[in-house]
């Protein structure tokens, strides 16, 4: 049952965005709560809230995935993106394999064109689910071999959970190494057995 304090709490104020306007959603799903935002270009972050961690993380497998509250209402029109990754979000949650596109993600500012871009479009384009990739193949697949701690840095600012599947990347000992700046481990942990990946 979600807790009515968190349904309560504070929406982070609608981003600014070339494309149009944002709106914010918070969406219930296996792992927990998650918020949405997006423009009507595509998504510009989807991600756990920030309450969740290893010490309070309690996955709900079967929870239906379903938009719980959202920063603006509708005035008749909805984001197509926002109803893209929900939709999405339940085919991922779902048994068995992702049968639907992914959500188009909106990369502006500096992320967009840079090398950090460039390794969350290949992790989501190259790693899909049920697969794991270490940082060293994840840098050789993004031609910069020698670029490890590159990858982690592009691991640590990723705003697209799920979507860049961050969690795919372990180490090249086959350990699964942190998510989330160690914050989350048991959440990789879970989706990797969820994609039954390990």
């Amino acid at each position: 049952m979600l807790s009515q304090d968190i349904l309560k709490m504070p929406i982070k104020p609608g981003l600014k965005c070339h494309y149009g306007p944002t709106n914010t959603f918070l969406v219930e799903t296996a792992i927990g709560l998650m918020e949405l935002v997006c423009c009507p270009k595509g998504v510009h972050s989807l991600s756990q809230l920030s309450t969740i961690t290893d010490a309070n993380f309690k996955p709900r497998p079967g929870q239906k995935v379903c938009v719980k509250s959202q920063l603006y209402q509708d005035n008749g029109y909805t984001y197509k993106p926002a109803v893209q990754c929900v939709e999405w979000l339940r085919d991922y949650f779902s048994p068995g394999r992702i049968t639907s596109e992914p959500p188009r993600l909106c990369i502006t500012g500096a992320k967009e064109g840079s090398f950090t871009g460039k390794v969350w479009k290949t992790l989501a384009e190259k790693v899909t689910y049920g697969q794991t990739i270490s940082y060293r193949d994840l840098a050789v697949l993004c031609e910069c071999p020698n670029g490890s701690r590159a990858i982690g840095q592009a691991m640590r600012s990723n705003p697209y959970q799920l979507i860049v599947p961050c969690h795919r990347v372990i180490q090249s000992s086959g350990k699964l190494g942190n998510y989330s700046s160690g914050q989350k481990n048991t959440v990789k942990e879970w989706l990797l057995n969820h994609e039954e990946a390990i």
